[in-house]
């Protein structure tokens, strides 16, 4: 009597563990998804032209998921061909971090936003005029014959490409990247054979045996379905970057490995 005691009290403590096992897994898979719903977002807030010798404001909104914070740190990077400057922002409002900056040359600078939020790190990237001329977004508006980007597509996600939702994501023009360049980041995003315009999307990138994850916001480029962003790689070695995609209700991805080599 004593044995089926003893063994019914074994089935019972079996079976709690088990679900406890499994509330445990489904508390990681919970947390996994709120921490990448929650991701950090930046809006960099400045004008695209300007005059030579105007001090202008430079700002930025951040965001954590829907959020805006007052613990992040940023620091604006103002480059203009091999010369670069960076600038720590101070916080003036409720999530919204300015510096002031004289523009002294006429020419095209490149103002990212390096931002530490939580234990994410992303760097968005605008382009502003100073003087005659224009961007390189402009141009690409303006360019109304501009031929549509047309990928090969393969099978395999191994080749480039996610198929998800009928979205395929294109991956082939992330290849091998130089140290401290900046670099374009272009995927084409396509619904069938049809491209998919006006989605929400980010580079993720990070160096393999880090842990710091870099968020990269990218634009629709002129060229419908294809996607651009700029990333400058500070230190040679392998790199992940995860291609994020979101409209509706589609949420899909596709990783891949670039290799970042010293230049000649």
């Amino acid at each position: 009597m004593n044995y089926k005691v003893l063994s019914s009290f074994i089935v019972v403590f079996s079976i709690i563990l088990s679900g406890c096992q499994e509330l445990d897994s489904h508390k990681d898979h919970t947390t996994t998804e709120t921490e990448e719903v929650k991701a950090p977002h930046v809006d960099i807030l400045a004008k695209e032209h300007v005059k030579k010798g105007e001090e202008v404001q430079i700002g930025a909104h951040v965001y954590y998921g829907e959020e805006l914070v007052d613990d992040a740190e940023v620091q604006f990077e103002i480059q203009k061909g091999d010369h670069s400057e960076k600038i720590d922002a101070k916080l003036v409002d409720k999530g919204t971090y300015e510096i002031n900056y004289l523009f002294k040359e006429d020419g095209t600078y490149q103002v990212t936003a390096h931002t530490n939020v939580k234990e994410y790190h992303t760097m968005p990237t605008i382009d502003i005029q100073v003087g005659e001329g224009q961007t390189a977004a402009t141009a690409e508006e303006n360019d109304e014959e501009q031929p549509s980007h047309n990928s090969d597509h393969h099978d395999s996600e191994q080749e480039g490409e996610h198929s998800h939702h009928s979205v395929n994501i294109t991956v082939e023009e992330l290849t091998t990247f130089q140290l401290n360049k900046v670099e374009r980041l272009t995927t084409t995003i396509k619904e069938g054979d049809q491209p998919f315009l006006d989605a929400t999307v980010r580079f993720e990138i990070w160096m393999e045996g880090e842990e710091q994850h870099n968020y990269i916001d990218a634009a629709e480029s002129s060229t419908k379905g294809t996607y651009t962003s700029s990333f400058k790689f500070e230190k040679a070695g392998m790199y992940t970057i995860v291609v994020h995609v979101e409209k509706g209700e589609v949420h899909d991805h596709i990783e891949t490995s670039v290799e970042v080599q010293k230049g000649p």
